[in-house]
């Protein structure tokens, strides 16, 4: 039998609460367990419930910790002083001494893929061997599975658990286990509010209820995955768009300090008066972020109580546990942010959330956009409704009949499913195959593009030779972005069942990046 679980339950339906039943368990026999979380700063009531069930007994491992605190930390677990380590995906290695359960919650989290430098491994592929190799069981969790993981599941690989209806507070509703109703979505379609003369951030469904909201003492969350005020910048003479030096990307214009900063390279740069190619002096921003959204709020609806939670508030301002706080007390009525508030929030009051722009990352040139869209739609509006009083979502989008928007509006993890699997069969891509992505970067892009193309052309002579059909060589290609913090990035994705004896004996030119089942093919 499998010794890994699939844990696969809506927004609110106790999952947390069975992690931690099922560690209680393994604690009491005398073993220690690993749980591991996307990334620590945004699951600050996760680590407190975890705190609260085992207290003095909890080592948190994070980034944030000095040299000096790590290594104390790491002999402590060594020695067997902590029953419980929490942690983002490197917290797999703690030296745990018996370890007796892995749990991964919000397994489908591309984050749980090391990217950054080798080794470039992924902590839920980690765990599993970690699993065979130990005896341990692994425990997955997630409202939104990772498609490849759920057909594993379907098909036996791991034991399948659903938890299929929300169950409400006992403390907020005084009846043990009563089922509550996921949040009521609408999808607004935006092209109608344009025809219909609204020019707003905010389509006329959503203001009504924003407006509602605060009228009634209650709290909402507006989600737009995109932070700043506006992602371009162009002069409306020439059509130029200011794009970052070293990168070659848009620069985005943040307000809060007027200045133009790369979310690649974070270099930061003044905004110009004036068109660095014609001179003109017609210059516009484009697009919304986050901060744009937080100055229309405060234009529409003087006095309310906003606040911010991204990449940028989370460096240079408040902690996530200050913001956490202030809305954990009422004191924020809206709580503008980026991902950072789909994951892990459980308040109460929370009645209203509102997707401000759902078509963004929706067409990235990646098999898994829609996959990805999704899973972000349906963490989002879960963060709705959670206590006594209904929770109301609406999304904002240009694509209404998209098969991703439509099936997160109804909550429908099945028809997402169904129509990726189908897909992906006809187009061979995971999990029906495995996949190779190569990158080579460089300073100066002839050199480049030639390395790339070299191997393209002996990969594919390689397949000819052996006469090999499963092995398919796409590319080369610049990637995306084409240049990154000053160099040139060219690519090329191997798809095929057995790559492994494919590469075997291959010779890697320096520069290049080999990624072997990536969670991103850009």
């Amino acid at each position: 039998k499998p010794r890994s679980f699939l844990l696969h339950g809506v927004t609110g339906s106790g999952k947390t609460e069975v992690y931690l039943r099922a560690i209680q368990q393994v604690v009491a026999r005398g073993d220690q367990a690993i749980f591991l979380v996307p990334e620590i700063s945004l699951t600050p009531q996760t680590l407190e419930r975890v705190n609260q069930w085992f207290p003095g007994r909890v080592a948190v491992l994070h980034s944030g910790l000095t040299q000096r605190q790590k290594f104390d930390r790491w002999w402590e677990i060594r020695d067997g002083a902590y029953d419980v380590v929490v942690g983002p995906r490197s917290s797999l290695f703690a030296p745990v001494p018996r370890i007796g359960l892995i749990v991964i919650d919000e397994e489908h989290e591309w984050t749980y893929k090391q990217e950054e430098s080798y080794p470039l491994y992924h902590a839920r592929s980690a765990a599993l061997e970690l699993s065979r190799l130990t005896g341990a069981l692994v425990l997955m969790g997630s409202a939104t599975p990772d498609v490849e993981t759920y057909l594993h599941a379907s098909h036996g690989g791991h034991r399948l658990l659903e938890l299929p209806r929300r169950i409400s507070n006992p403390e907020r509703n005084q009846i043990e286990g009563l089922t509550q109703e996921l949040a009521q979505v609408e999808i607004c379609d935006m092209r109608q509010e344009l025809r219909e003369g609204n020019r707003s951030i905010f389509s006329g469904k959503l203001a009504g209820y924003i407006e509602e909201c605060l009228e009634q003492k209650q709290q909402a969350i507006l989600f737009l995955n995109r932070r700043g005020s506006t992602p371009i910048v162009q002069c409306r003479d020439c059509g130029y768009v200011v794009v970052c030096s070293r990168c070659s990307v848009s620069l985005t214009y943040h307000s809060a300090d007027s200045r133009l900063a790369c979310h690649r390279c974070n270099r930061r740069t003044r905004m110009p008066r004036r068109c660095h190619q014609c001179g003109g002096a017609h210059i516009r921003q484009l697009g919304i972020g986050t901060q744009r959204v937080v100055d229309a709020l405060l234009e529409r609806y003087p006095g309310v109580n906003v606040d911010r939670w991204d990449a940028d508030t989370s460096r240079t301002g408040s902690g996530p546990s200050d913001v956490m706080a202030r809305l954990m007390n009422g004191e924020t009525q809206v709580l503008v942010g980026t991902q950072m508030v789909a994951k892990g929030l459980d308040i109460p009051n929370v009645t209203l959330v509102g997707v401000i722009l759902a078509d963004v990352g929706l067409f990235v040139p990646d098999f898994r956009s829609g996959e990805r869209s999704f899973g972000l739609l349906c963490q989002v509006a879960g963060r709705a409704g959670r206590g006594a009083a209904p929770g109301k979502v609406v999304i904002q989008t240009y694509r209404p009949s998209h098969y991703a928007i439509v099936a997160a509006a109804d909550q429908n993890y099945a028809s997402l499913f169904q129509r990726e699997i189908n897909d992906r069969y006809e187009m061979g891509n995971p999990p029906y195959s495995r996949l190779v992505h190569l990158v080579w970067q460089d300073t100066n892009d002839s050199v480049c593009q030639r390395r790339a193309s070299t191997m393209a052309r002996q990969f594919r002579q390689k397949v000819s030779v052996e006469g090999l059909s499963d092995v398919q060589v796409i590319g080369p290609a610049p990637g995306i972005p084409a240049r990154l913090k000053g160099k040139h990035r060219w690519h090329i994705l191997l798809r095929g069942r057995n790559l492994h004896r494919f590469l075997e004996g291959t010779e890697f030119p320096p520069g290049c990046t080999v990624d072997i089942d990536p969670v991103h093919v850009l």
